[in-house]
């Protein structure tokens, strides 16, 4: 069995977390999950991984999206018009199976500075959600995070969304495949009982 240790942790504190928050997801059987899985610019939860590097290859083409700072593992789409300055958007997803599992983005204005306040991530944050509310729907909620702070968050069927302040000049969001979660967890819990299991 592969080893899931390194990723499973925080998504193993995660998922306690939003048990708390009365989540259908740990509620529902699998068979509730609803097929919510777009994401932007065509993704979608459970692309298969050659999928993803085809489309970014005609994106690419069509001049929509640029290899990111940190070579192929780094996708940026420049928002031009649809916030009050222009945006680098950068994301990379989390293939398990060979298939998009988790999409971490980023947000940041081209124009942040340190002595730039006004293109800080503090500022950036509530016009993200914003957009966000009218791509998705506007039900995000709210949590306190130990370590993250403010987290806005929507889950549809398989679908949740986190939305954070990274650090200064970022704004993250993590889409995340709650089935496939559901089933590395599991996974995970069980390979623990396993270990801690009396040997004969």
């Amino acid at each position: 069995m592969r080893n899931y240790k390194p990723l499973l942790f925080p998504l193993f504190i995660l998922s306690i977390i939003f048990q708390s928050c009365d989540s259908p997801i740990y509620t529902s059987s699998d068979d509730g999950f609803a097929k919510s899985d777009s994401l932007f610019l065509g993704f979608h939860l459970g692309m298969a991984q050659r999928d993803f590097f085809d489309h970014c290859t005609e994106l690419n083409k069509q001049q929509k999206i640029t290899q990111g700072p940190g070579g192929s593992t780094n996708v940026e789409y420049r928002i031009v018009d649809e916030y009050d300055s222009e945006i680098s958007m950068r994301f990379f997803p989390t293939f398990i199976d060979e298939k998009i599992f988790e999409m971490p983005v980023t947000y940041s204005y081209v124009a942040w500075a340190p002595w730039n306040r006004q293109y800080w991530a503090e500022n950036l944050l509530p016009k993200v959600l914003e957009k966000y509310k009218s791509i998705y729907g506007d039900d995000f909620k709210l949590i306190n995070h130990p370590t993250q702070g403010k987290v806005y968050y929507k889950i549809d069927g398989k679908r949740r969304i986190n939305i954070f302040i990274k650090d200064e000049q970022h704004v993250q969001s993590v889409f995340t495949d709650l089935k496939v979660e559901k089933r590395l967890n599991e996974e995970f819990e069980k390979s623990q009982s396993l270990e801690k299991a009396p040997s004969n």
